[in-house]
């Protein structure tokens, strides 16, 4: 009898484990499932401007940003991010000047699967922005500052991943601010441009 009470015991012991085990797993997979719900985005970027800015040619501008992302429905995204890019320009009698955008992206993202099994996916974005444009000269001084204003920006690319939780993303964006610099006699300074940026994803 002793023997049998062991066993009834060992047996509950064994199915009370594997049942916890189980519920263990799912759950370690419902966390798994809810965590790549977040990514985080950083990007390198080059832009050309469509216009002068202010009566000013700039030339081609570089730059870099940081987005986050919340999944909300499997292929669509809420994003909100920080960017920076600096176009260099020469202003009156050749003196080099610096327009530098800078400010918050956010909006809408669009995930479709391209090819199933390699995991890629084609990304649309469509969003606001809200920026401000700087004029410096080479020792960094200020020379004008537009204050912030709303812009927006479309953008295209590609998710490509590679590892458990990482993806390059290459894109193409295009942004519009319609903005002034203050003073005296304010000044039309919109900007508008054409980039491409290689972002490096991770998700959680």
């Amino acid at each position: 009898m002793a023997g049998k009470g062991v066993g009834v015991t060992w047996g509950t012991n064994m199915t009370n484990t594997s049942i916890l085990l189980a519920a263990l797993a799912l759950a370690g997979t419902a966390s798994s499932a809810a965590a790549q719900r977040v990514s985080a985005d950083f990007r390198l970027a080059v832009a050309s401007p469509t216009e002068q800015v202010a009566g000013t040619d700039l030339d081609t501008g570089l730059g870099m940003g940081a987005v986050i992302s919340l999944r909300l429905m499997p292929r669509l995204h809420l994003y909100g991010g920080w960017d920076w890019l600096q176009f260099p320009a020469k202003g009156v009698g050749g003196v080099d000047r610096d327009f530098e955008e800078t400010g918050y992206t956010f909006g809408f993202r669009f995930e479709q699967p391209f090819r199933s099994e390699s995991g890629v996916r084609l990304r649309a974005e469509a969003g606001g922005t809200l920026k401000h444009i700087e004029v410096e000269d080479d020792d960094g001084n200020l020379l004008a500052d537009t204050g912030h204003d709303w812009g927006y920006e479309l953008g295209a690319g590609l998710r490509v991943p590679f590892g458990t939780s990482w993806s390059l993303v290459p894109m193409f964006r295009y942004r519009s601010l319609g903005t002034e610099f203050r003073g005296t006699v304010p000044t039309t300074a919109d900007l508008r441009y054409v980039g491409f940026e290689l972002g490096l994803s991770r998700h959680f």
